[in-house]
């Protein structure tokens, strides 16, 4: 049985990712989650104080079984490919999550320190993948231009595979996401 405080988040959650952040009031959060409408507020202080907490929970989550896929005796590729096979399977599975984090990506709504905070979860990963880029194992590009490119090829897949009802990527669409960046 779901905690009050898990039921808010759940809720949120899903109206977030069916109505908008912005368009989302906590009277609309607390009804749809069964609880009275002052009990968000013994939770979370603020409507903030929850989009921040989501965003770093979904972050703790999605990138916790990140460091799991990288193999120090895979190739960079073999690394590229599983760490992107995770974050897309993990998202086609939990796309409320996606959603969200598209929201407050593009409108940041989210508090500079918890965004902060947040990327601490993938930081050791990026430091991997500075380093390749550093090795001359990709394109030569900007970093950040990188980074974009492969996370908008992720984000392109998650997108394909939901609307196409599909769970699982494929090693040719994990191959797309290599040839974007390779050198």
């Amino acid at each position: 049985m779901l905690s009050t405080k898990d039921k808010i988040q759940k809720s949120a959650l899903k109206l977030f990712a069916k109505q908008g952040v912005k368009n989302t009031s906590t009277a609309q959060i607390t009804k749809d989650a069964g609880v009275a409408s002052g009990t968000l507020f013994v939770h979370y202080k603020s409507k903030q104080v929850l989009i921040d907490s989501l965003y770093l929970n979904i972050k703790r989550k999605a990138f916790s079984s990140f460091s799991t896929a990288y193999q120090i005796d895979y190739s960079v590729e073999q690394n590229i490919k599983a760490t992107s096979k995770i974050i897309v399977e993990y998202f086609v599975s939990n796309y409320n999550e996606f959603v969200f984090l598209e929201q407050v990506d593009t409108d940041p709504l989210v508090s500079k320190k918890v965004v902060a905070l947040g990327y601490e979860n993938y930081q050791d990963s990026m430091k991997s993948f500075k380093g390749w880029a550093e090795e001359g194992y990709f394109k030569e590009l900007d970093f950040d231009l990188l980074i974009l490119i492969k996370f908008n090829m992720i984000k392109t897949l998650i997108k394909y595979l939901k609307s196409n009802k599909l769970k699982e990527v494929s090693e040719k669409q994990l191959d797309a996401v290599w040839g974007a960046i390779k050198k």
